[in-house]
């Protein structure tokens, strides 16, 4: 599977009509055995790396022998379906993990060469011994920084730590922040690191020497294709001086859709120019008809995420449009980002995640929702639900999940739902540094303190971190105990190998570091001090 043929056989079956760029970057280290770094988000083809590293170093006859970790059970189901289109030729099977019904892992079901699950799910088997992984030969962490986010990563070491020395590791992420350039270090210190800029020391974003593209891109994120099509047409509507439309599609199947909803907005198709799926004209005697197509503006339009950096450069000249699905955002930025593009987004297309704290946290609970293995609290809570209904109980729950600081870096202590729900400075409750709302103007608490109050932030430094298998839900309690400040008073955390950086209320920062410093988090003495850019 090392040559463009068969390159181009693994993206045909997964359903990409040209190589996805990262694929062909990771075909000659996947070859060549070693372990592979990418830089990389949804949409990028990184499934199709997968299947090739799959189909390399699996044996048709043999068992288990590769393993994809991802951070929820639906991406489980998406992987696993993807991985098995390319390799099934090759009489391979991949699946994702059959669960018994108390949500445990079946292991007498799993009769796959590649299995797809969650860490939290695998681990457990393992430590039991009926998972063995003495004979594996492949395995992958599919979105690294995602596996963060939902405290997945503290079951994916120990399944890392446990591999035989020869086994591959390929390592996916979006982000690539201090933790996860020390997970090379530790896991894949001599891995095939792409693109190289993503990996730098330094924070400046690289552009590709060849890059001649565009300067600014207009973004629509969709949720489905129909949302997607109507931001196009809107964006195209909006543009002054279009006279002509120029699209290329990710998918053939959006073809005709984008034909048809361009012809439904006054553009008659017209012959599709060398390199564009359609191409449209706007048609005599509709609005804004004076737009003569020989003088008036060519709108470019990306229907899906580009495949490549290059094809993005190269496609859009000066100013373009790409509608993307809302998971394939962070990796239109990183495309953006090697290419030198200002990426700003089309009026209404920002998802609710991002401009509301309430949207924050629903995402939260539904990507727990995703992980499953809650049949234990359905157990604990069945008597509640009896007497007071589902609705009741879960209210009460979330409530007490968020006072009492639960919950990680994703969204905002519960001070910023509370304002949300009172309707408060809405229109920048997305922003990391907003200015003091409403709650600071309640009545102070017994302490003195405002709850919920919310100043400029200043970032504390705390000696423990993930090595110590600390939480979010461990800083908070710590910091609200000895300290005696409001929930509301903590910002972002950020939870690295060896330390933790937590933005606290400059007006309490100093209370903070007196009592902090010195105690004990998770039985461990530690450090606590303002931190100066460490």
């Amino acid at each position: 599977m090392s040559n463009e043929c068969n390159l181009s056989e693994i993206a045909s079956r997964m359903g990409y009509r040209v190589v996805p760029e990262v694929l062909a970057a990771a075909d000659v280290p996947i070859q060549r055995g070693h372990h592979v770094a990418l830089a990389a988000g949804r949409g990028s083809g990184e499934e199709s790396v997968y299947a090739l590293a799959a189909g390399s170093d699996c044996d048709p006859l043999g068992g288990l022998q590769a393993i994809v970790l991802v951070p929820t059970r639906d991406r489980a189901a998406e992987v696993a379906l993807a991985i098995q289109r390319a390799v099934g030729p090759l009489g391979l099977r991949a699946g994702s993990a059959q669960l018994r019904p108390d949500g445990s892992l079946d292991v007498g079901a799993t009769d796959v060469q590649c299995l797809v699950a969650r860490p939290s799910l695998l681990l457990p088997e393992v430590r039991l011994g009926r998972l063995g992984l003495g004979e594996l030969k492949l395995l992958v962490l599919d979105g690294v920084a995602d596996l963060e986010d939902l405290d997945e990563w503290t079951s994916a070491e120990p399944l890392l730590d446990t591999l035989p020395a020869e086994a591959r590791r390929v390592a996916v992420s979006w982000r690539v922040d201090d933790q996860f350039k020390e997970l090379l270090q530790r896991q894949l210190p001599r891995g095939r690191r792409w693109p190289d800029q993503a990996f730098r020391d330094d924070d400046a974003p690289v552009a590709l020497e060849t890059q001649t593209g565009p300067t600014r891109l207009l973004t629509g994120l969709g949720a489905t294709e129909e949302e997607s099509l109507d931001l196009m047409i809107k964006a195209v509507s909006r543009a002054p001086r279009a006279a002509r439309v120029q699209a290329r599609c990710r998918a053939e199947s959006s073809i005709p859709q984008v034909r048809a909803a361009l012809e439904s907005a006054g553009f008659a198709s017209t012959e599709a120019e060398e390199g564009w799926d359609v191409t449209a004209a706007r048609e005599p005697g509709q609005a804004g008809q004076e737009r003569d197509p020989e003088t008036g503006d060519t709108v470019r339009v990306w229907f899906g995420l580009p495949l490549s950096a290059a094809a993005l450069a190269t496609d859009a000249d000066g100013r373009a449009i790409a509608l993307v699905a809302l998971a394939h955002r962070a990796q239109l930025e990183l495309l953006a980002a090697r290419t030198g593009t200002k990426l700003e987004f089309l009026p209404g297309s920002l998802p609710t995640t991002e401009l509301d704290p309430l949207g924050r946290y629903r995402a939260l609970v539904r990507a727990r929702i995703e992980r499953g293995g809650t049949d234990a609290e359905l157990l604990v809570l069945e008597p509640l639900v009896r007497e007071f209904g589902t609705a009741r109980v879960a209210a009460a729950m979330s409530d007490l999940f968020r006072r009492t600081g639960g919950g990680d870096s994703v969204i905002r202590p519960w001070a910023d739902v509370e304002a949300a729900s009172r309707g408060v400075d809405r229109g920048r409750a997305g922003t990391a540094d907003r200015a003091t709302t409403r709650a600071s103007k309640e009545k102070p608490g017994a302490d003195g303190t405002h709850r919920g109050a919310r100043g400029a932030w200043t970032r504390v430094f705390i000696g423990a971190g993930n090595r110590d298998s600390v939480r979010v839900g461990d800083l908070v309690g710590a910091i609200t105990g000895e300290t005696g400040i409001a929930g509301g008073q903590i910002g972002k955390i950020e939870i690295r190998g060896s330390f933790s950086l937590v933005e606290i209320d400059s007006q309490v920062v100093d209370q903070v570091v007196d009592r902090l410093n010195g105690t004990a988090i998770k039985g461990r003495q530690v450090t606590v001090k303002q931190d100066r850019g460490r």
